[in-house]
């Protein structure tokens, strides 16, 4: 009679992480639909049956749907489709490029200060409370202000160089002050979480040990402690970029985010809110649209965070 013997194997964070994630129907839905809104808008776009966002149609203004304008037309005569998919298309890149700038940026600095400790901890986290108690939105639109005229003479550096045309490069230069305004600021709170996670850290015995085989510091905090704070960056990314979305959102509304003619779901949803009355499909599309991509994206935040969470029983 043969013997069966069993052998435990052992799972590491990220595949029991990634197990209690796709059991979680709410989350794993989540980022289906996140990925079918990033295909709807970076690919959609580039097919012939949708309409240039900026094309009028002065035969059809502020229309209802139609087997020609699926969504209507705006007060201009202009595809609304094709202005919400080209708007989220500019909200997506702003949410993704100024998540990227405060997670390089609150990483390396909440590392740096949790490493050093003492005096050196002290002053930085104290510049962190200085930075706090400005006005978000005033800093903000002061950055996005004073790198406007930085940015408009790059767009024409890359046009002279390379002979593209303008329509092509400004609206990517036109994105440049709005997602490093909000990336330089919107790093303060990861800065706070990961220092408060490298504090702890140091002071674990693989830490000490790589101290004691005389491994550098750079060494220890990007090969040793910042592999362990791999989850929480994780779940504060996918948590941040609906408010770096709504943020730049926000800006857009006041006038002060993407400008004319290119668009932002914060743009449209404010020409809706402008023509509310007359045409009350102008904000409403939009507004889906921007709704159920932060809710995605919250789910999906919030299933991470379960997820990552060291406390949750393994099955």
């Amino acid at each position: 009679m043969s013997s069966v013997t069993s052998r435990s194997h052992g799972h590491s964070l990220l595949r029991d992480a990634l197990q209690r994630l796709l059991r979680n129907r709410v989350a794993t839905g989540s980022v289906v639909f996140l990925a079918l809104m990033a295909l709807a808008c970076f690919v959609l776009p580039l097919f012939p049956c949708i309409a240039s966002p900026n094309l009028t149609d002065l035969d059809h203004i502020a229309a209802t749907s139609s087997l020609q304008h699926w969504l209507g037309t705006d007060h201009l005569g202009r595809d609304m489709l094709s202005r919400v998919l080209y708007g989220g298309r500019i909200s997506l890149l702003v949410g993704v490029l100024s998540t990227a700038v405060a997670v390089m940026l609150g990483v390396v600095y909440g590392m740096v200060s949790g490493y050093a400790g003492g005096r050196t901890d002290a002053a930085m986290m104290r510049t962190v409370d200085v930075l706090f108690a400005l006005p978000f939105i005033v800093v903000v639109v002061v950055f996005s202000l004073s790198i406007e005229e930085p940015c408009r003479q790059m767009t024409d550096y890359v046009v002279q160089l390379t002979g593209w045309s303008r329509d092509a490069v400004a609206p990517l230069f036109g994105l440049a002050p709005v997602f490093l305004a909000i990336g330089a600021l919107g790093w303060l709170t990861l800065a706070r979480i990961v220092r408060t996670q490298t504090l702890a850290l140091r002071e674990q015995e693989f830490v000490l040990a790589a101290r004691s085989l005389g491994l550098s510091h750079f060494s220890i905090l990007f090969r040793h402690i910042a592999p362990n704070l791999f989850g929480t960056v994780i779940v504060y990314t996918t948590l941040a970029v609906p408010g770096i979305i709504l943020t730049e959102s926000t800006l857009s509304f006041i006038g002060l985010g993407v400008k004319a003619p290119n668009s932002s779901w914060g743009t449209l949803i404010k020409e809706g809110a402008d023509r509310l009355e007359v045409a009350p499909q102008l904000l409403v599309y939009p507004a889906i649209f921007f709704c159920l991509t932060l809710l995605a994206l919250n789910f999906l935040g919030d299933g991470l965070r379960d997820a990552f969470d060291p406390k949750s029983a393994k099955d």
